[in-house]
């Protein structure tokens, strides 16, 4: 059976469509995957954020370990994987997720355009993270395959800021 493209799952997805929403059971078992991979369980619930500005609030504070960590398995992921973000399908990617983060952030009431190319950025980092662990045949519940799954089906999930998962 072939591997899905992750540059088409991502063209094909809901991105931002289900911000401020009520977290589902499958999107609480993917946070608490997420975290687990990263080695970062969680004593405190997720923080659901309700609005773009409470998004922006939240993405001042300070990020703590578990960007250190993305960060640190993207770069390990990179040693045997190498993908060229400057392909043709990864502008209309990126093209994709920039109108979904304006569509949203319009219907939130939001007119920043820094904070929809935030959001258009995160999802990006997400999809290519995503892609690394495609390619380098990661399991379903590698932490990068877990945090695009939260995105792709509509949720911004911002990070890890004090000790919670906040997640719009």
């Amino acid at each position: 059976m072939a591997r899905p493209d992750p540059l088409q799952s991502a063209l094909d997805a809901a991105w931002f469509s289900t911000l401020g929403e009520p977290l589902g059971a499958g999107e609480l078992t993917d946070i608490e995957t997420y975290t687990l991979a990263l080695g970062l369980p969680l004593n405190a619930p997720p923080l659901p954020v309700q609005s773009w500005q409470q998004a922006a609030e939240v993405l001042r504070g300070e990020t703590g370990e578990w960007w250190a960590l993305e960060e640190a398995e993207r770069a390990r992921l990179e040693q045997t994987v190498r993908l060229d973000p400057a392909a043709p399908a990864w502008i209309r990617v990126n093209d994709r997720l920039h109108g979904a983060a304006a569509v949203a952030a319009a219907r939130g009431g939001c007119s920043d355009a820094a904070m929809i190319k935030v959001a258009a950025g995160a999802s990006s980092y997400a999809t290519y993270h995503y892609h690394l662990a495609m390619a380098a045949e990661c399991g379903p519940d590698h932490a990068f395959i877990r945090k695009y799954a939260l995105f792709s089906g509509g949720r911004w999930p911002l990070g890890i800021y004090a000790g919670r998962f906040a997640i719009f």
